[in-house]
């Protein structure tokens, strides 16, 4: 008989369940058995590579009494997941109250089930990466925030400091932060919202060779991808650079965290699990007792009033170096694409031989087709939302499912055809400014539908500088180098300030603060937005260079309204077939959520939470599936995921008839989509 303990493994399987299951060991299985390591276990009839979480000598209340399936086999000799990435992806099912093995695929490479072994193959740089070229010297306004960082850094204390400058600017900062952190035997991660700035980061902060350093992201092959993490657990690199995945990278002994840009949409996942890397990622910092550096020309409003660093943004911003700023009030020429001001300005730069830049950011012709008979938009039959028309192409295009169909002749509803395209895109911009300056070489530039090949082409057609007037959507701030400009001319941005969400109008300001940037240094450069509100705190701000206007603006009407960073937000979608299963599945978690609602209430806590909705999804039906929508908001965070946590359960217990899914979007980066 063995005279060793019984034991049993609590493991994490790769399936959207929100609870763990308890496995016995067979006789005989060579241990030890450690939480980290990749284990095969039966599931239904399926078997699935879980992750042990913990060894235990009596198995869970929630096992008690049943008969426990046996381990199949151990994949792994050690750990592939630390301890501390372990407690890390915990917290992180907890906060965004997602599923602990999705999670925990968030800190592993690759094939679930592959062993990985050891590699010194380091991978292979790309040879047509760009050098940030021309890094400018330390300006002397931000001596002080870098010598508070390297203070911080000797302390070897945690806290988090805000850096408002660009990552251009901060470069010298950087080596010195890093140098910092390496020099007290710790480690160091530096997160960027694109996979194509990585490369050119790591070379500029590597340099001198002295500094071994790894790239780390999602677009790296499997293999690629699995040496680097091979390399960086083994501490062989000390830096690693990379996307949001790399917040999981498995440094040893982290010490220093920077998020460049960290007021990226980038840094949010889609799907799930829908972590916010720069929460997370703060979390990390907080659990380490490492510095995080959080880094931007212009911050989101959550560093500003995390930090309670506004009078940074005041005094370190670049904005009294942007150009000026001219306002063209639409509502004394209305109708009109290209104001008169906006035409002169242009006929100056074209005489002076120097090129303008026109943002719009909406692609087509228009952004949909109206009947002017009946009033009906030609939408798409599976989403339900207006085509936009593409008139180059003649098609119309389904911005959200890719569908397109070839424009009708007639109207669908009422037999009209009278058809007319309504609101502006770029072609339609485009074809005004050929009409108005015939003579003159135009470019227009956006992601196009054929993908990465056909992106490619048209940032080589942009990088040869054969233009000159280039009309270009927020694709044209991913090129590299940038395209500089002496005459940058907002066409209509009172779109983006208009859309149904808290978060339109900073959105707004980080997307035009980044297009005013693409004006030239040239002394006569130049800035016009056209807008029908001028009065708008973030036109305000931009045509005054003075960012406290928006930020003290804009964080006292999420004050007023308790939105965040002054409260919580969990969206909830409710998605299905059918759209009476959907609207009566959404009633009835609402129904739910305010039993729990009403719990928090009677107990007395000062802080309320609100339900609202359920209101149809924007868009209300997506690639064949309606959507209903649920906002839970209100100050304590940890009380509304309890209570979306518990009838979350419930709601997935009653099953799924009509094909329903409940998605949970935690500090959601918008409500729309």
């Amino acid at each position: 008989m063995s005279t060793h303990p019984r034991q049993y493994l609590e493991v994490a399987v790769p399936r959207r369940l929100f609870r763990v299951f308890t496995y016995s060991i067979p006789e005989g299985f060579p241990g030890p058995w450690t939480p980290g390591i990749r284990v095969r276990v039966p599931f239904g009839s399926e078997v699935l590579t879980g992750y042990i979480l913990a060894v235990v000598s009596e198995p869970g209340s929630d096992s008690a009494g049943k008969r426990l399936r046996h381990i199949l086999a151990r994949v792994d000799d050690a750990p592939v997941i630390s301890s501390e990435l372990l407690a890390l992806t915990r917290w992180v099912a907890d906060r965004y109250l997602a599923a602990l093995g999705q999670c925990l695929r968030l800190a592993f490479p690759g094939r679930a089930e592959k062993r990985l072994r050891p590699s010194r193959t380091p991978p292979k740089d790309s040879p047509d990466q760009v050098l940030l070229s021309d890094v400018p010297p330390l300006a002397s306004a931000l001596v002080p925030l870098r010598d508070q960082l390297l203070e911080t850094i000797a302390a070897q204390r945690h806290a988090a400091l805000l850096l408002p400058a660009s990552c251009k600017d901060l470069i010298h900062v950087y080596r010195s932060a890093v140098r910092a952190a390496l020099g007290q035997n710790r480690s160091a991660l530096i997160l960027v919202p694109e996979t194509h700035q990585v490369e050119p980061l790591r070379q500029v902060l590597s340099e001198d060779g002295a500094l071994l350093s790894e790239a780390y992201h999602g677009e790296l092959s499997i293999p690629a991808r699995e040496r680097a993490w091979s390399r960086i657990q083994r501490g062989e690199a000390r830096l690693v650079i990379g996307t949001r995945s790399a917040t999981f990278a498995p440094l040893v002994d982290l010490g220093l965290i920077v998020i460049d840009q960290e007021d990226q949409a980038a840094y949010k996942a889609e799907n799930a699990p829908r972590y916010d890397a720069r929460v997370v990622a703060a979390e990390r910092a907080r659990q380490l007792q490492a510095v995080l550096v959080l880094a931007s020309a212009h911050p989101s409003l959550e560093s500003v009033h995390a930090t309670g660093n506004l009078a940074a943004i005041a005094l370190h911003s670049d904005m009294q170096n942007l150009p000026p700023v001219r306002i063209i009030n639409l509502r004394d020429t209305p109708g009109e694409i290209l104001s008169a001001p906006l035409v002169d300005a242009i006929v100056e730069r074209l005489a002076a031989r120097k090129t303008a830049l026109l943002f719009l950011n909406r692609k087509g012709y228009a952004s949909v087709l109206l009947c002017r008979d009946c009033g009906q938009a030609m939408r798409c039959p599976t989403c339900g939302l207006g085509w936009t028309f593409h008139k180059t192409e003649a098609i119309l295009l389904c911005s959200h499912c890719g569908q397109r169909k070839a424009p009708p002749t007639n109207c669908p509803a009422c037999g009209g055809y009278r058809l007319f395209p309504s609101g502006l895109g770029t072609e339609a911009a485009e074809e005004a400014v050929q009409r108005r300056f015939p003579k003159a070489r135009v470019l227009r530039i956006e992601r196009a539908p054929g993908g990465k090949k056909t992106d490619a082409l048209l940032l080589a057609r942009l990088q040869a500088k054969d233009y000159d007037i280039l009309i270009a959507t927020q694709f044209v701030l991913s090129a590299v180098p940038r395209p500089f400009a002496s005459l940058v001319g907002i066409l209509a941005p009172d779109a983006a300030l208009h859309l149904p969400d808290f978060l339109a109008g900073e959105r707004a300001y980080h997307t035009l603060r980044n297009v005013l940037a693409l004006a030239s240094e040239d002394p006569g450069a130049q800035v016009m937005i056209q807008t029908y509100m001028p009065e708008h705190h973030v036109i305000r701000s931009l045509a005054a260079r003075n960012p406290a206007l928006f930020y003290e603006n804009e964080l006292a009407a999420r004050a007023a309204l308790g939105y965040p960073p002054f409260g919580q937000l969990v969206s909830l979608r409710v998605t299905g077939t059918g759209d009476e299963v959907v609207a009566a599945a959404a009633d009835r978690w609402a129904g739910l959520l305010g039993i729990e609602i009403a719990k928090v209430a009677g107990e007395k806590i000062p802080t309320a939470i609100q339900l609202l909705g359920p209101i149809p999804a924007i868009p209300a039906r997506l690639r064949g599936r309606f959507r209903r929508q649920l906002v839970v908001k209100g100050e304590d965070g940890a009380r509304i995921r309890e209570a979306v946590r518990r009838t979350l359960a419930t709601m997935e217990a009653d099953g799924r008839a009509g094909k329903l899914r409940y998605d949970v979007d935690v500090d959601p980066a918008s409500l729309l989509g």
